[in-house]
């Protein structure tokens, strides 16, 4: 009599999980659910940081060595964000990434085509400053689209100020007439706008929302 006692509170805690998986299954719809593995902004904040000191100089060496150091880490990027989103993506029990990933990651590699195609073209001109404010643009407006899909606000009004920020700096860098060469005020102020935007900001973002268990 015991054993069939436990034998069926056993079939019942299985039933029950089972239970709480379809429960669970029902109220995640894993075709527009976004996981998001915030440890990937770690990454792309460090190689931001990278591209900000070398790029320029890679580009004055030379502007294919200068594309091609670019793709590399870019490329590099990209691969750990994927492995980084399987992972999350495991557990919650999808094989595959859903549609709102696949939406966010095509758009990131679409800009960034495009971002590294016209650097290699700004910098042939020796345009510094406006391929560093071009890629502060660009890649905020992907910050503006990851905070509305994931309904988080910091993340849009990071997007926003960046955004803004960029137009700004770019019409400062116009007047003064210093978007060519590095040898200016511009250039530096550029640069550290860009780590700040690019690096800093979204990295301290993901900070937070992996503190609140997001």
């Amino acid at each position: 009599m015991e054993n069939e006692s436990k034998e069926h509170q056993s079939i019942k805690k299985e039933e029950a999980l089972e239970h709480l998986s379809a429960i669970r299954n029902h109220l995640v719809d894993k075709q527009i659910f976004f996981p998001y593995n915030y440890n990937a902004t770690y990454v792309w904040s460090l190689i931001a940081v990278i591209l900000t000191f070398m790029m320029v100089p890679m580009y004055e060496h030379s502007i294919a060595i200068g594309t091609g150091f670019v793709f590399a880490l870019v490329s590099i990027g990209f691969i750990f964000e994927g492995v980084m989103t399987k992972k999350v993506n495991k557990s919650y029990d999808i094989e595959d990434c859903t549609i709102r990933q696949r939406f966010i990651m095509k758009n990131f590699m679409m800009m960034s085509g495009y971002l590294i195609v016209m650097s290699a073209a700004l910098a042939s001109y020796k345009l510094y400053v406006p391929i560093y404010l071009m890629w502060m643009f660009h890649i905020s407006l992907g910050y503006y689209a990851i905070g509305y899909v994931l309904n988080i606000r910091l993340f849009s009004k990071m997007a926003q100020f960046n955004i803004l920020l960029s137009i700004v700096l770019l019409a400062l860098a116009t007047f003064k007439e210093h978007l060519v060469g590095r040898d200016s005020d511009c250039f530096v102020l550029v640069q550290g706008a860009t780590i700040l935007t690019l690096a800093i900001l979204p990295a301290i973002i993901a900070w937070q929302q992996i503190k609140e268990g997001k």
